[in-house]
């Protein structure tokens, strides 16, 4: 197949990782790809060289000229080279990438890394909120990352359907002895959604509530620290955050790593990893981490991250407009499952409480280890892409990939 992926970046973000995941996998398995993307911006990603990079606008102000530039650009090309299907990775890019289409014929799959509820105060823009609920109707198909989504949308139609990440990562297969490091990761500037004051605040009260080895927190005569992988590029927000830590007693008990381009070397030397978001439409770095055998704590906004670690029965191909399931859910500080420790996003004390179980109890934090390990390989790319295959053969019409 000749497919084309609009794509806002080749940096940072966990949606973007997610698109060079996809194009790397289809060149793999024999098809063609193009990769539109905006080449101004930091390329920190690395594409497969057999995949076809285009630059996707000409101007770089984010202005609307830009956007109507890319959507010049890839029309021309589609009408060229025709291609079999796009697909537009977030709201912008599979705007672009339809209206590149209109009336030439082509399928466009838009794939949405957001979740479809968030919590107050967080506002929800009145572009976001049509895209997501009006205009995502004209896709030929939609694709979103937990059946939690699918409850909220279960009025939209039959061409919604989940979709998880990929698994960029290989599963490893013996763990080796770790350090005392409990790891969390995340663009940091982004803290209020990835809860990493709340993060912090639980951390200082761990501190305070574990056995203090000559003024330090320690297991085995190593000392525990947090250790928050990911770039920021406003000096206000770790002003902002350092101000916790200290607040806390805990300004020397954090390190920030900023961008990290070996994470899988940074899972595999931590011993526990904390997902703190309030809310999270999946959390790519959770299943990452669990392929790496770290022992995982995450925040269960509305049932994702519970879907993530536990297995889920899949919504059947096309009931996503009638079957509205109910998500388990837990009650008490943490609940403590076979893969991991699920809490309740924005609550202190019980991350905290889980944290603490997680660095106390020896026996609870390997027993996890290789249950998560085993849970990640459902996320792998070669299931993620026969996931894919499938989709393209029913929105093409193509019976033989």
């Amino acid at each position: 197949m000749k497919i084309i992926i609009v794509c806002p970046r080749l940096c940072h973000g966990g949606a973007e990782r997610v698109a060079v995941s996809l194009a790397n996998g289809f060149v793999g398995r024999g098809h063609e790809v193009f990769f539109f993307t905006d080449l101004f911006e930091e390329q920190t990603y690395v594409l497969d060289p057999k995949v076809n990079i285009h630059r996707l606008v000409t101007v770089s102000a984010p202005k609307y000229k830009k956007w109507l530039s890319a959507i010049w650009i890839l029309r021309k090309y589609i009408k060229k080279d025709r291609p079999d299907v796009l697909i537009g990775i977030m709201s912008v890019c599979s705007i672009v990438a339809y209206l590149s289409s209109l009336g030439l014929g082509i399928p466009v799959i838009a794939t949405d890394h957001d979740p479809y509820e968030k919590p107050y105060p967080v506002k929800v823009s009145l572009f976001e909120r049509f895209y997501k609920f009006y205009f995502c109707r004209l896709f030929k198909k939609v694709t979103v990352l937990t059946r939690a989504d699918i409850i909220c949308l279960n009025k939209m139609g039959k061409n919604v359907l989940v979709m998880p990440n990929p698994l960029a990562i290989e599963p490893i297969e013996t763990i080796q002895v770790r350090k005392n490091i409990v790891l969390a990761a995340g663009r940091v500037d982004n803290w209020f959604c990835k809860g990493f004051d709340v993060l912090i605040r639980a951390w200082g009260q761990v501190n305070g509530q574990l056995k203090i080895d000559n003024g330090k927190l320690s297991s085995n005569g190593e000392p525990w620290k947090l250790v928050i992988a990911g770039v920021w590029r406003n000096p206000e927000t770790r002003t902002y955050l350092d101000g916790i830590a200290e607040e806390c007693g805990v300004l020397d008990r954090i390190e920030y790593t900023g961008f990290v381009e070996d994470m899988q070397k940074l899972y595999a030397e931590s011993s526990i990893f904390v997902l703190s978001s309030r809310y999270e439409g999946f959390g790519l770095v959770l299943i990452e981490a669990m392929s790496q055998g770290c022992a995982c704590i995450a925040c269960d906004y509305k049932g994702r991250q519970r879907e993530i670690m536990n297995p889920t029965p899949t919504l059947p191909e096309g009931e996503g407009e009638n079957l509205t399931p109910t998500l388990p859910r837990r009650e008490g500080a943490f609940e403590a499952c076979e893969t991991g420790i699920l809490c309740e996003p924005d609550d202190v004390e019980a991350l905290a409480e889980a944290m603490k179980k997680m660095i106390e109890d020896d026996e609870y934090r390997e027993s996890v280890r290789a249950k998560a390990i085993e849970r990640s390989n459902y996320y792998s790319i070669e299931n993620t892409m026969d996931r894919w295959e499938a989709l393209l053969k029913q929105v093409t019409g193509v019976k033989q990939l």
